[in-house]
């Protein structure tokens, strides 16, 4: 794919733009808040996990994994310096991400929505399944690895509150 088109891919361009501010210093600077709400599960340094059966809106572990049973249901699972592990049966509506780990999807398990992994390069899996793969560097250095080193710095600094399950960056 030439770089002119993958700048277009409905995909790859809000990616951009947001790995753009994600490094910007002045990003970096800014405050931020994840706010939990009653349907969220959320955790810094400790794994989350969504039990079999269980159906949450928002799954967020900084430092730590997501794993999702068997029969599990979330509408986004995210994994900043973490992995986000999928059990058969178990099922993210909307977007998984992964920021410095893998995502691991067992056989009969679904991501219906977008998939994103940062890490050993950047790995996007679009709505309708098509995946785009890119290794890129700046310097001689992973810009993946740039990338999760800054989300991983701005993530540690968040606090996380009691609220109506919105994350401000």
């Amino acid at each position: 794919m030439s770089a002119s088109r993958l700048r277009r891919s409905p995909v790859v361009r809000p990616l951009l733009v947001s790995l753009a501010v994600v490094v910007s210093s002045p990003a970096i600077a800014k405050d931020c808040v994840v706010s939990a709400g009653p349907h969220d599960r959320v955790s810094r340094g400790k794994t989350v996990v969504v039990e079999a059966g269980e159906s949450i809106e928002n799954a967020l572990a900084i430092d730590g994994d997501v794993i999702l049973r068997q029969g599990a249901r979330v509408k986004s699972a995210v994994a900043v310096n973490g992995n986000l592990v999928l059990e058969s049966g178990a099922k993210v509506t909307g977007t998984a991400a992964s920021f410095g780990g893998k995502i691991e999807v067992a056989e009969g398990a679904k991501i219906s929505g977008s998939r994103l992994q940062l890490s050993d390069g950047i790995h996007i899996r679009s709505e309708n399944g098509k995946d785009v793969g890119l290794a890129l560097s700046v310097g001689g250095q992973d810009l993946s690895d740039l990338l999760v080193s800054k989300l991983v710095e701005k993530a540690r600094s968040c606090r996380i509150v009691v609220g109506n399950g919105e994350i401000q960056l």
